[in-house]
């Protein structure tokens, strides 16, 4: 492991700012901080929006990245697995890494390493390190390095320094500013970001005397009033801020929430990519592994506004969707593309505005920009959309398909289907856009059959994009399977690994985001066994190009099956292939394909279409639910 030390940001001139309309007595100079474990191919949104905030607020405001730091002290691949940790809500071991630092010895280690007996093992892959080598990591170099980065002068400098925590940043967050109190006490210390929301933030207020100030929930109005409330010597009581050894503030989202997303400025990256540079992106970055650029253009969730997913526990308490104009997006796209020059962009959104495709990327699509997007999106996406997507250039999504049953799916509110969800990753597939998406286990209600029926099914999607996994839900602070009592999530209690990284004198009940459960009515753990293995097959035949295509010519349409070993041929004529046909695009009833046979001139009765639509599913090339019928070949021909 290597041990460098690089000193803070060089000084600089001010970057511009717009001024406010009533600046502060006095300019300060804020630093906000981004800790391990962010990941370290994409700058960090929060700071980069909270850092022009400030600017514009009047503030002089830096972004230190010390994840990236880190991640060239650390040294090799290692830094990269535990950002993306899969079992980061199991044993939180990037969370523990730092505890020791933050806290000193919350709970002996031998108790961590027998209640999870894998980290060992993840450690020695990851770092090369024996039980020793991570045990001494984690009482000596970090302890070490976070000193030697609290002690360094220039922190000195600023008036308020800013921490946000998401995912596995808590500890490091904490041990850092608890540091740079000791060495610099006049400097305030601000904290916030998701981990610091609603309970959470307060809970780490009233108890940890370093915290000045904690931000709960969306920052954009709150952390400039509290900047100027700083400068201008006042007495700090707003909305969302809660300070320790004094009664919250009672707040509502909607005080804490910019009016109109439009009015937000365009967030700064600069400091990231300089942060790149003085570190050598050699050094840090995963080869093949791109820069990403985060834009966020809505929060909240349109959908969840409606019908909260049972599991689901983003957006905290303010599920409303708010969304920027279309013009506005596309125009701060082509700020930061102009600016940074990075050609893979991520959103932030929980879902996309669907108002974009007429509008966002409508007009992406006519600029012909070489992006690579990445937007969360709802199933129900039509083969037309999917199109307009790719045109604009979303060439990756998550659309939380979740399940392939129906009756899970409804046990979830997702308000799709089987069906739904298949059409999605039919023509996402067909138009080239890559699906991330995972199967869920674990909802009262549900059964081993629901879990069969999709055994059944997977082995006719073998062409199509497969799911990383199958496994249990986690329960999340938020989520309506936390909030609502009458669900039966019995025993629900925070996650084993709170107890091994934060001392008792935090509630953990509080603090904590993920929680375990006992729950009642779902699959049994051997159905989950199944279904993974089930998925790995799916991934080993999509890995050796498993496809099914179908070929249309006036008259006929042939379909050629290469999902398994044994390729076959098949030919359909007549209305039979227009009845085909009529399912391709999207799920229809026999009802709808006999309608449309007729405008073609064909006269068949509606039970002969299902006859022969029955047929079709039997043969491998159809599925159907609930009354209708999704054909499962994609057009040979890409740009039908």
């Amino acid at each position: 492991m290597t041990r460098t030390v690089i000193p803070l940001l060089p000084s600089r001139p001010a970057a511009p700012h717009v001024e406010p309309a009533v600046p502060p007595t006095r300019r300060l100079r804020v630093a906000l901080v981004n800790m391990p474990w962010a990941r370290v191919n994409a700058p960090s949104i929060q700071c980069g929006l909270l850092q022009s905030i400030a600017r514009r607020a009047g503030h002089d405001c830096d972004t230190h990245y010390l994840n990236i730091e880190f991640a060239a002290f650390l040294g090799g691949p290692g830094y990269d697995k535990f950002a993306m940790m899969d079992s980061l809500r199991l044993h939180f071991l990037g969370e523990w890494l730092f505890s020791y630092a933050a806290f000193g010895e919350v709970r002996p280690t031998s108790e961590y390493l027998a209640t999870y007996p894998e980290v060992v093992a993840d450690w020695s892959e990851w770092m090369g390190g024996d039980l020793e080598h991570l045990v001494t990591t984690q009482r000596e170099t970090l302890p070490k390095w976070i000193n030697d980065c609290a002690t360094r002068s220039e922190w000195g400098t600023y008036d308020v320094i800013g921490f946000t925590s998401t995912f596995l940043q808590t500890t490091a967050a904490l041990a850092l500013g608890r540091a740079i109190k000791a060495a610099h006490p006049q400097t305030a210390l601000v904290y916030g970001g998701a981990n610091f929301d609603s309970d959470m933030g307060l809970e780490y207020a009233q108890k940890l005397p370093w915290l000045d100030y904690v931000v709960a929930g969306e920052g954009d109005v709150t952390f400039p009033a509290l900047l100027n409330a700083i400068a201008d010597g006042r007495d700090v009581r707003l909305p969302g801020v809660h300070r320790y050894g004094e009664p919250p503030e009672p707040a509502s989202p909607t005080q804490l929430g910019p009016a109109e997303l439009d009015e937000l400025p365009v967030p700064a990256y600069r400091d990231y990519f300089d942060a790149l540079d003085r570190f050598g992106r050699n050094e840090v970055l995963v080869p093949k592994d791109p820069i990403r650029l985060p834009v966020e253009f809505s929060r909240g969730c349109w959908w969840g506004a409606k019908h909260h997913c049972t599991f689901c526990g983003l957006n905290a308490l303010n599920m409303a969707f708010r969304s920027k104009s279309g013009r506005r997006a596309v125009d701060e796209l082509a700020t930061l593309l102009r600016e940074y020059q990075v050609v893979h962009v991520d959103a932030v959104d929980n879902i996309l505005d669907m108002q974009y495709l007429t509008s966002f990327c409508a007009e992406l699509a006519e600029r012909h920009w070489d992006v690579n997007m990445f937007f969360e999106v709802k199933a129900n996406l039509t083969r037309e959309q999917i199109r307009t997507m790719k045109l604009a250039g979303i060439m990756r999504v998550q659309p939380g398909i979740e399940s392939l049953s129906s009756n899970v799916l409804r046990l979830m509110r997702k308000g799709s289907g089987l069906l739904i969800n298949v059409r999605l990753l039919k023509w996402a597939r067909y138009y080239g856009i890559r699906v991330a998406w995972n199967l869920l286990a674990g909802f009262p209600g549900e059964t081993d059959e629901d879990y069969a029926e999709q055994l059944r099914l997977i082995p006719l999607l073998y062409h199509l994009e497969p799911p990383t996994g199958c496994q249990r839900i986690w329960l999340e602070r938020f989520s309506p399977y936390f909030t609502d009592e009458s669900f039966p999530m019995a025993n629900k209690r925070p996650q084993e690994s709170y107890r091994h990284i934060f001392p008792t004198y935090l509630d953990h009940a509080k603090i904590a985001y993920f929680y375990q459960y006992e729950p009642s009515g779902t699959c049994s753990d051997s159905t989950i066994e199944a279904m993974n293995a089930a998925v790995d097959i799916w991934q080993e035949r999509d890995e050796q190009t498993a496809s099914l295509v179908m070929q249309r010519l006036p008259g006929r349409v042939t379909i050629i099956d290469r999902r398994t070993a044994e390729p076959r041929r098949l030919v359909l004529t007549g209305w039979r292939a227009g009845a085909y046909d009529a399912c391709g695009d999207t799920a229809r009833t026999p009802g709808k394909v006999r309608e449309r046979l007729a405008a073609d001139g064909f006269e068949v009765d509606t039970d002969r279409v299902a006859r022969f639509l029955d047929g079709c599913c039997r043969t491998g090339i159809m599925i159907s639910d609930e009354g209708k019928y999704l054909g499962l070949a994609l057009p040979e021909n890409p740009g039908w």
